[in-house]
């Protein structure tokens, strides 16, 4: 009787500890916050090219900026030791990644790509991209005289590479390919006393500046094989 209400008072404080650990975090307000960075609407396409389409092979049904799910990785609540692994999984409309891609294509092609094409029409099919990242939260607590806790938290991107499809017709040399760009994204740590609200929104900025980037990498590599 005394083990089991040992046990009980033991996973409470560890429930507690976990939800100061992690700000009180959940799936609702993670996709708010989110929603709210992007102000509840996906990006606008802007630019738009006649010689240029872009379409997407990723499946988006809906509107919603994003859909995130709590998962418990690891539980372990023994008397004097208890361990809790779980992460908050975000997968971002896919939409966000097409659209930014496409903004950056119609950006950078007449700099690039228009005199490479020469009056042909350019198909872009994007296959994939990353849509996907992760918050990270591994606690530990251990019972002696008073209980001593710690934590690894951070941002762990889902690290899918761009790969698009092209297809490019008209006049005598038409021609088709696939171009892979490798994901240069790696986890995140959080900075000591830094907030998940602050930590999210660096991830967004630095996300949205990566599928730039990742984009202008395979405008180059594009503009090579035509």
């Amino acid at each position: 009787m005394l083990i089991m209400q040992l046990t009980k008072s033991f996973a409470f404080i560890c429930l507690a500890c976990s939800l100061f650990l992690s700000g009180c975090l959940t799936s609702k307000k993670m996709d708010k916050f989110i929603a709210a960075k992007y102000n509840d609407q996906l990006p606008v396409l802007t630019n738009n090219n006649d010689e240029i389409k872009v379409i997407s092979s990723i499946p988006a049904n809906n509107s919603q900026i994003s859909k995130t799910v709590h998962i418990t990785d690891n539980f372990l609540p023994l008397i004097v030791y208890w361990k809790y692994d779980h992460h908050q999984n975000c997968a971002l409309n896919p939409s966000i990644a097409v659209i930014n891609f496409t903004n950056a294509i119609n950006t950078l092609a007449p700099n690039t790509l228009m005199q490479k094409l020469n009056g042909r029409k350019l198909e872009l099919t994007v296959d994939q991209a990353p849509t996907a990242f992760s918050i990270v939260m591994k606690e530990n607590m251990v019972w002696l005289v008073y209980a001593v806790s710690w934590s690894k938290i951070y941002i762990e991107p889902d690290m899918d590479d761009l790969i698009v499809s092209y297809k490019v017709s008209g006049g005598d040399n038409s021609k088709s390919g696939k171009i892979i760009v490798k994901s240069t994204d790696k986890n995140k740590n959080f900075r000591i006393f830094q907030s998940w609200k602050s930590a999210t929104s660096e991830y967004l900025t630095n996300y949205n500046t990566n599928l730039t980037t990742m984009t202008q990498a395979f405008v180059n590599q594009l503009s090579n094989e035509l």
